[in-house]
């Protein structure tokens, strides 16, 4: 399945919210993997929010949007492996990315192209480039609202 750029666009920008107010729990040294049901204010959308830390470097983080259950909206790699981008798009072509890079649902290209941070302007960079402070920019950026509270585990 694949959307129009215009339905990611739009799938991305509406509000969401967490479908149980479960709270998210956030390792922050040990491997973890969770996948939280998030609904469109007007519960028409599912979508599914993905926060994982590696198994190899406790550094690496992901933390993704999914819609229609396969869809990647966006992704925030947090000191994952590197990635090129396509030399045939127009964003960056053949560039390398190795540190903090957002992937982005594009027509015809799923979500193979990254972008930096800074590249967004609707990308609020976090003040303290702590984890936390990443996912609840990445958060912000999905529009993901009325949030459950987060608690850090060591």
């Amino acid at each position: 399945m694949s959307l129009t750029q215009e339905e990611a666009d739009h799938l991305l920008s509406i509000e969401k919210t967490f479908a149980s107010a479960s709270l998210i729990e956030f390792h922050m040294t040990s491997p973890f993997q969770q996948t939280h049901d998030l609904i469109s204010m007007d519960r028409r959308e599912q979508f599914l929010l993905d926060v994982e830390r590696g198994g190899r470097t406790r550094a690496r983080l992901k933390f993704q949007t999914r819609a229609r259950r396969t869809i990647v909206l966006a992704r925030i790699d947090i000191a994952g492996k590197a990635h090129r981008n396509l030399d045939h798009y127009p964003h960056r072509p053949g560039e390398r990315f190795t540190g903090v890079h957002i992937h982005l649902y594009r027509e015809g290209f799923g979500d193979r192209v990254a972008y930096l941070p800074e590249d967004l302007p609707a990308f609020q960079l976090p003040a303290n480039p702590h984890d936390l402070d990443w996912l609840t920019a990445f958060l912000d950026y999905c529009n993901i609202i009325d949030r459950p509270d987060i608690q850090t585990v060591m």
